[in-house]
């Protein structure tokens, strides 16, 4: 069911602080948003009508850092490795699926080994699988024995540099991921260490650039951050300041406004891990919490923009739990809801090169939706098990809405 008409619906537009006052009309054909607005549009004629009564209509939500590769009850990469392929296909496969249930009707895999998110991805683009629109990024760019090296893209000279992202393009891959810093998955590996020299990370860069790809940097210290913004990479990823003390201990107010005025943005992987850890055994702030919500909202003051990430897939971070990161980076950062939902649709689709193709409710734009009720804008947690999720214009119909709109254009035959 790709051409339908939905009629008293709530719209929420981006650039909008609140849904529009009244109920309005939007019409997909063939996948695509071709009408919306206040009066029924005569392009509409013949379509099956879907009634919602003042329900709320909002774009698909985009998680912009997942893996989808990875299982979040295991805790080492050793675990990970271990398990059989056909396992991890469909483990993948069930993964994605719960995503879309969630609302995430699009996502970007920041990297695996064996380029198995690459398949899946297609796989949902041919229909042949439920899951959201997917961006993949392939193997990670590292150095060897460094952050996710056991991926099998690291890389000692610039010859290795050309061979490693050819072979990412090769695979499909739309974006680079280059880990600037160490992480916290790998053993052995420092978070707050850089990994490349400013040299060769700006090679990296230029080599993705001449191949028409962007480029994600995984980021934890400060100084890699600053190293990553040098280098002209697209998305900061964590971004997390992280100095000898801990992460959130080096904060540095001259980087944080060079990146709000860079053509950067900042994906800062807030999930339902950081939400459990927001408050300590005796109910008060935790020292995590204080450090963190420190460097966001620094981040934010400056202006720097933001996109909704997770890094679903590390230990305890389940793949459709994007709203639980959600809420948790309202808390952190101290943002508004609407400014929240923001970072989740249009601010991530144009993170992400989607900006024409998806996140708002516009003329044009994939048929990338959700139907709640309530108000999203005054509560984040309505988005929670939304009644229907459209994806592309398929309908995943869990109220029956559209299940009913179905039948009566039947009878009416």
């Amino acid at each position: 069911m790709k051409d339908f008409l939905i009629k008293g619906a709530r719209l929420w537009r981006p650039g909008q602080d609140a849904l529009d006052p009244l109920s309005a009309f939007l019409c997909v054909r063939d996948g695509r948003i071709v009408a919306l607005g206040p009066a029924r549009p005569e392009v509409a004629r013949g379509l099956p009508e879907i009634d919602l009564g003042g329900r709320t209509v909002v774009p698909g939500l985009i998680d912009a850092h997942v893996h989808l590769e990875l299982d979040p009850a295991l805790r080492t990469p050793a675990e990970q490795l271990a398990v059989a392929d056909d396992v991890v296909r469909t483990a993948m496969a069930e993964r994605a699926a719960r995503m879309l249930a969630a609302g995430i009707t699009t996502a970007r895999d920041c990297g695996g080994g064996r380029h198995r998110e690459h398949a899946l991805r297609d796989e949902i683009a041919s229909g042949r699988r439920p899951g959201p629109r997917l961006l993949c990024c392939g193997q990670p760019v590292t150095t060897p024995d460094g952050h996710c090296a056991f991926w099998g893209g690291a890389v000692a000279t610039r010859l290795d540099i050309d061979r490693q992202i050819g072979l990412q393009v090769e695979a499909g891959s739309e974006w680079i991921k280059v880990m600037a810093t160490g992480g916290v998955f790998t053993p052995g590996s420092r978070a707050r260490d850089t990994q490349f020299a400013l040299s060769r990370l700006c090679t990296i860069v230029e080599t993705a650039a001449r191949a028409g790809r962007p480029v994600a940097a995984h980021c934890h210290g400060t100084e890699g951050i600053a190293d990553a913004l040098r280098a002209g990479v697209r998305t900061i990823e964590h971004a997390s300041f992280a100095g000898p003390d801990g992460f959130g201990t080096a904060l540095d107010d001259s980087l944080m406004a060079a990146m709000a005025q860079a053509e950067v943005w900042v994906s800062p992987t807030v999930n339902a891990g950081w939400g459990r850890r927001q408050r300590d055994d005796a109910g008060a702030p935790s020292a995590f919490f204080d450090r963190m919500s420190k460097a966001l909202r620094a981040q934010r003051d400056h202006g720097v923009r933001f996109i909704a990430s997770t890094d679903a897939g590390i230990p305890g971070v389940a793949h459709e739990d994007l709203l639980d990161g959600l809420l948790a980076f309202q808390a952190y950062a101290d943002l508004r809801p609407v400014d929240v939902l923001r970072a989740a649709t249009i601010e991530s689709a144009r993170a992400l090169g989607l900006g024409e193709e998806t996140g708002a409710l516009s003329v044009g734009r994939s048929a990338d939706l959700l139907v709640v009720s309530g108000d999203p804008l005054e509560d984040l947690a309505v988005l929670r098990d939304p009644e229907c999720v459209v994806s592309r214009g398929s309908v995943l119909d869990r109220s029956g809405l559209f299940a009913a709109a179905q039948t009566f254009q039947a009878d009416a035959d």
